[in-house]
């Protein structure tokens, strides 16, 4: 299922965001390091419900892809600009992105699965899901460990920018017979 690495990509990033952001409020200066965690609940519950209507209006690959590039724009404002305000910034914009990956790439799933096949699209995508809960934050533990904790957020950003590119990929490649073409984009 590819759609499915593109949500992925979207999840790592967004796991190694979780696991490290306490942290790296500490180092920019924040008192509560609590605050970019907040921003990030506050701007994906918001706009998931005043924007619950434009997963069903715009074509799924595009709108992924497009939301993976607001992730990796936002962990790369983070990775460059280490202040409180920069991690306010970059937090938003990630959070922003990741307000529209979830539903684009299950509506992607599920429009390439026959109904028969739906619970099994629906378990592959959650496994993906699962994946980059569980390899996002250990890869980019072990970058931090290396590089830092910026240059963890700067491969998240990189995770994010790849699974962007793949999905552009999808949405040019010949969607199967029993795919909806709205959701899509072809």
């Amino acid at each position: 299922m590819p759609p499915a690495i593109g949500f992925f990509t979207s999840i790592a990033a967004a796991g190694g965001f979780l696991a490290f952001a306490s942290l790296h409020a500490e180092a920019v200066g924040f008192a509560s390091t609590s605050i970019p965690l907040f921003v990030y609940g506050i701007v994906v519950v918001s706009c998931r419900i005043v924007f619950a209507k434009v997963p069903d209006r715009l074509p799924s690959l595009p709108l992924g892809a497009g939301a993976l590039a607001a992730i990796a724009t936002g962990l790369t404002v983070i990775a460059l600009w280490t202040t409180p305000t920069g991690m306010i910034a970059g937090t938003s914009l990630m959070a922003l992105g990741i307000t529209f990956s979830t539903p684009a790439f299950f509506s992607a799933a599920f429009a390439t699965a026959k109904p028969s096949e739906r619970g099994a699209a629906s378990g592959t995508v959650s496994a993906f899901l699962d994946l980059g809960l569980g390899g996002g934050p250990i890869l980019l533990g072990l970058v931090a460990q290396a590089a830092g904790i910026p240059g963890a957020f700067g491969v998240a950003a990189g995770i994010a920018l790849a699974g962007s590119v793949w999905t552009i990929l999808l949405r040019f490649m010949s969607p199967p017979a029993n795919v909806n073409s709205s959701q899509t984009g072809h």
